[in-house]
């Protein structure tokens, strides 16, 4: 039987964990996690999405998934080419096909989330926490597959956000994240959350302020233009704020103790972590709490961005330590 230090290599001291070895895994996990939602809500609630997907295709659907655009799209465009090869006048055939591009889509969107948020975590930690960091991001995802039949833009706008933060780690701004503002933008309006996190990253510092600003007018141009193009429709109804008091254990159960820790050691986390949970985290949970439901776990998945890295920098510290730049911002 193999010991833990053999399985780690001859005295290397950390499991020999590459991005290429890990990435089997994370595909393997992709597929289970898109195999469960498509089993669980993609087909036992395919004539309820399918009402949503097509009256976005018209372009005619309530606020805000109307201005949802990117997902349903990915998924419209591919269905169309197979509609020409095989007959999809059926509508069950029909919802199946669409069903199908969506859990391909999120398989490819969940394995580039965790690619990239085990890329995002090695700014601070080791290759081995880096994966185990990213294994519990996987294992969030459970939890969060509740409440909901029709929400295609949550990996997606997760994985953009998650590309602009490892970015930003990474001091390596020259413009990319730009073109990805357009494009999570056109995934779901809270991808206006790549603001605050520029600034949590950069600060006020003149050179990069500028850079924030921009952010923001790209974010709102875009907004702007759904609503000039699709009108301002309306809304669902909302209900009653009382209700979440009601549903508060859902989100607090989510990331449990993890909303704690990082708080604890808040003196101990780097500036860039300490400032996102309050400048990114804080505005996260207002929105939510007073125009979402929370009992939607998945509504507060994109704080693993902050409180994954901040709750393994509290109880492991950082061994990695790369240094922020902002050069040629």
């Amino acid at each position: 039987m193999q010991t833990v230090g053999t399985l780690s290599g001859e005295n290397s001291g950390s499991p020999n964990i590459t991005i290429g070895k890990a990435s089997i895994i994370y595909l393997s996990l992709a597929l289970m996690l898109s195999f469960y939602h498509f089993k669980t809500i993609n087909l036992p609630f395919a004539p309820q999405r399918a009402e949503f997907h097509q009256g976005i295709i018209r372009g005619d659907f309530k606020s805000p998934y109307q201005y949802r655009v990117l997902a349903p799209w990915l998924v419209e465009l591919p269905s169309l080419i197979v509609g020409s090869v095989i007959d999809l006048s059926n509508e069950n055939r029909a919802m199946l096909v669409r069903e199908v591009f969506y859990s391909l889509q999120r398989v490819v969107a969940l394995f580039l989330l965790f690619v990239v948020f085990h890329l995002y975590l090695l700014t601070w930690f080791r290759p081995d926490i880096a994966f185990a960091g990213t294994l519990l991001l996987a294992g969030l995802h459970l939890f969060t597959f509740r409440s909901y039949y029709f929400q295609p833009s949550s990996p997606l706008n997760l994985l953009f956000l998650t590309t602009g933060a490892w970015l930003m780690a990474r001091g390596e701004f020259k413009g990319w994240l730009y073109p990805l503002t357009i494009i999570g933008s056109l995934t779901r309006e809270t991808f206006g959350l790549i603001v605050p996190m520029h600034l949590s990253f950069f600060g006020h510092k003149r050179t990069t302020l500028k850079h924030t600003v921009g952010l923001f007018l790209v974010w709102a141009g875009v907004q702007g233009a759904l609503r000039g193009i699709f009108g301002m429709q309306p809304s669902f109804p909302s209900r009653p704020l009382s209700a979440n008091f009601h549903e508060v254990l859902w989100p607090l159960f989510l990331f449990s103790l993890m909303w704690v820790i990082p708080l604890i050691g808040i003196r101990r986390l780097p500036s860039e972590l300490r400032s996102m949970l309050w400048l990114f985290a804080m505005p996260l949970l207002f929105v939510n709490f007073i125009f979402g439901k929370v009992e939607e776990t998945r509504l507060f998945l994109d704080l693993a961005i902050v409180l994954i890295p901040a709750t393994l920098f509290v109880l492991l510290g950082g061994e990695n330590g790369i240094q922020l730049s902002t050069a040629d911002t």
